[in-house]
């Protein structure tokens, strides 16, 4: 127990990063004289967390250099990443690196920075030497109630900032083990090109090098709940580690016995470790090294020192000891959702696989890494325990050790041995890909879903009575998810954060509205990353879509909404022969929902002039107490035709994300807004909102939210005095490294 108090404990000081709780412990030690010992060890190990999380910060990419162009020399120290992508209206190349820049004195040291470095003259390649001028930013990202949180990740994964690449003059050729890896995967994808799916899966499986993988091909993973197979992590290490130790177990040891008689003082378990170990560590050095790699070494390093030293060994203690030690090497490591939910995993596993639990496994692993999708993907998918099933051991004993066997023994038929099971599952993974969403479904969020698995966990186990009592009870955090309804004639606008785009969702009592999707992209899309998770989360499902007009930045994100629809259910567009599915939007129409009444005002029926920017549907949405308008991304040319005639409203979306072209001085003496959203990109090169509009509006008295600022940004009446309340996301969840670098109290 001691073990799991000391790593969780430092781990509070990684996630809080403020002094009161060390504060707490100080005084309990001057109170407390039985166990002042362990309460100082307890406030030592906090304060250790907490130091981490500072040094961490204050590697990050400093205010002042927000945006600098600066010179650096730089090395490429990992694989990169080649991306053919549709880019501002054309087909753009891209490479994906992680760097390793020193030399400017404005921002000294070496640092770690994940850049983008468009249509290079020539590739990039890994272990490359380069002269590099770069356009430096902090790793922001969007913020929202779902997605993933990019400035934590960026965190613990040691990246200090992000960028893109102006200038690139290459100082020496790329060389070393790092090449090689290139090298090997160029390879394995050459030799089995007959094989679509396995010249992309097996790199990745090989060497951890994903770059081949299609956007379709990733999509049908991730939508069967095996994308954890294309990642190498503990799974994987383990089962090399554990075919290796069997076979130096049964097959070499005993014949080193013979060879060498002083080895016999050690049983064949013990001698066993010597080639799993090994197996693990040249296992992690093909896959770069990479931090879940690391973790999982540090954890079977751990167990094979207690199993050598014959210490007694116990699941729980050995798992307590290999976070200790994980933490202690890696104290980031702390703010990975990935460690604890490998963690997890493996104590869940664990916990049944003692004594009659074992027989269970095969029910208790589908429902764990259905969960764990649910989490990880924010999606559930009814063919993730089915495939998990088949594809585990599929992958764990013939698809893995045929590709390894295979690259390491240069055996083309062992490779296509491997290629044949990857295009097997390719198939079953397919044919399970319909059955991705469940519309309506909660979808845990972390703390939910570790609850659920305990309770899964609980159902399994034999011979405990009571805790099954307490089932329910850990399904309380999940099932209380779901929003609050809101009076008759009330209505609640959550603006998502989506970048350079636009998306939004109008909830009244009964009904949700969705207005634009956000921008798509060769594989994926901010609706399919942010919008989808955000309605699984509390079991929400549109009854009608509003799509502004066709460009990408509305409307892109709309064929990943589509599947959790009714037939029935429509969707609008102010250019329906751009936006696939949908009706015309026109002047005149109108609904009622829950007291609430929704109105288009623009584009007018017939209008045939109307095109691009000017033919969005602008809609109007007036309740009990507070109005909305939406108006897309028209110009002043369609300001002006409705001068006299705009609504009073509280609260407008800015139209065209604030451009200088959209919202007139005649518009906003029409529409009198106390309030005003803006949906922009942080540090664009649009530069939304601009600065005249903002003038513009604070001349006017308008308040201004913005999303680039603020995050995802919720509107709603209060329950007193009519007042308001408007949750900025960015400032009220707020975590220690979204903010600067800085020792806090509280």
């Amino acid at each position: 127990m001691g073990w799991w108090i000391a790593a969780l404990t430092m781990v509070a000081g990684c996630w809080l990063g403020v002094l009161w709780p060390l504060c707490v412990i100080l005084f309990a030690v001057l109170c407390c004289r039985r166990w002042r010992g362990r309460l100082l060890l307890l406030g030592l190990a906090f304060m250790a967390g907490v130091m981490q999380l500072q040094w961490g910060i204050g590697q990050q990419l400093p205010d002042a250099l927000e945006g600098e162009v600066l010179p650096f020399e730089a090395r490429v120290v990992a694989l990169p990443q080649t991306v053919h992508e549709y880019r501002f209206g054309r087909w753009r190349w891209r490479q994906a690196l992680l760097l390793e820049v020193s030399g400017n004195d404005a921002w000294p040291g070496v640092h770690r920075v994940r850049v983008n470095y468009y249509d290079p003259p020539q590739p990039v390649r890994a272990g490359e030497r380069a002269r590099i001028v770069v356009k430096l930013k902090a790793g922001r990202g969007q913020f929202n109630a779902t997605g993933a949180d990019l400035a934590r990740r960026d965190l613990a994964q040691g990246i200090h900032a992000r960028g893109s690449i102006r200038q690139w003059h290459r100082l020496s050729q790329g060389r070393g083990f790092l090449r090689w890896r290139e090298q090997l995967s160029a390879s394995l994808a050459a030799r089995l090109q007959n094989s679509p799916v396995g010249a992309s899966v097996v790199p990745a499986l090989i060497v951890g090098d994903r770059s081949r993988l299609t956007p379709q091909q990733w999509q049908v993973f991730q939508a069967t709940g095996a994308a954890h197979l294309l990642a190498i992590s503990g799974l994987h290490i383990a089962l090399v580690a554990g075919l290796a130790g069997w076979l130096g177990r049964w097959c070499l040891m005993p014949l080193c016995q013979r060879l060498v008689p002083a080895l016999q003082r050690y049983t064949l378990q013990q001698l066993a470790w010597c080639p799993a170990m090994l197996a693990a560590v040249g296992y992690s050095a093909m896959a770069g090294f990479s931090l879940p790699t690391l973790r999982a070494v540090t954890m079977l390093a751990v167990v094979a020192i207690s199993s050598c030293l014959r210490q007694p060994f116990s699941l729980w203690r050995s798992l307590a000891m290999a976070l200790c030690v994980v933490l202690l090497v890696f104290p980031l490591s702390a703010l990975s959702e990935s460690l604890w939910l490998s963690f997890g995993a493996v104590a869940a596993i664990g916990w049944l696989a003692m004594g009659q639990g074992s027989r269970r496994l095969i029910v208790l692993l589908p429902a764990v890494m259905s969960v764990l999708g649910a989490v990880l993907f924010e999606q559930w998918s009814l063919s993730a325990p089915l495939a998990n099933i088949v594809l585990i051991p599929l992958y764990s004993f013939l698809v893995i050790p045929l590709a390894l066997c295979g690259a390491l023994a240069d055996c083309s038929v062992l490779l296509h041995g491997a290629a044949t099971g990857i295009e097997l599952s390719a198939w079953l993974m397919e044919e399970l890909a319909d059955t991705l969403v469940l519309p309506g479904l909660l979808l845990p969020g972390a703390w939910a879903g570790t609850c659920l698995m305990v309770a899964v966990a609980m159902l399994m186990m034999p011979g405990l009575p009571f805790p099954r009592r307490l089932l329910p009870l850990f399904l309380i955090p999940w099932l209380a998810q779901r929003p609050a309804p809101l009076p008759v004639g009330e209505w609640e606008l959550t603006v998502f954060d989506v970048g350079q785009g636009l998306a939004l969702a109008v909830r009244t009592r009964e009904h949700l509205l969705l207005y634009d999707t956000g921008a798509s992209w060769p594989g994926g899309s901010m609706a399919a990353s942010i919008v989808v998770p955000w309605l699984n989360r509390f079991g929400l499902v549109p009854d009608r879509i509003v799509v502004s007009h066709g460009d990408n930045d509305h409307a892109g994100g709309l064929r990943a909404i589509l599947p959790m629809m009714a037939e029935s259910r429509a969707v609008l567009s102010g250019e329906p022969e751009r936006v696939a599915g949908s009706t015309p939007c026109h002047a005149g129409q109108q609904w009622l929902w829950d007291g609430v009444r929704f109105r288009v005002l623009w584009p007018r029926q017939g209008d045939g002039n109307a095109r691009g920017n000017d033919a969005s549907c602008v809609l109007h949405i007036e309740g009990r107490s507070l109005s909305l308008l939406l108006p897309g991304d028209i110009t002043r040319e369609s300001e002006y035709p409705l001068l006299g005639q705009w609504p009073q409203s509280d609260l407008v979306v800015l139209a065209h994300h604030g451009s200088r072209s959209s919202t007139s001085a005649a518009f906003l003496r029409d529409t009198s807004p106390q309030w005003a959203v803006a949906s922009a990109g942080y540090r664009h090169h649009f530069g939304h909102p601009h600065a005249q509009v903002l003038e513009r509006l604070r001349a006017s008295g308008v308040t201004v939210l913005r999303t680039d600022e603020s995050g995802m940004i919720v509107f709603r009446r209060g329950d007193a005095d009519n007042v308001p309340l408007i949750t900025k996301w960015r400032q009220s969840h707020a975590r220690p490294w979204h903010k600067p670098a800085g020792w806090r109290f509280w």
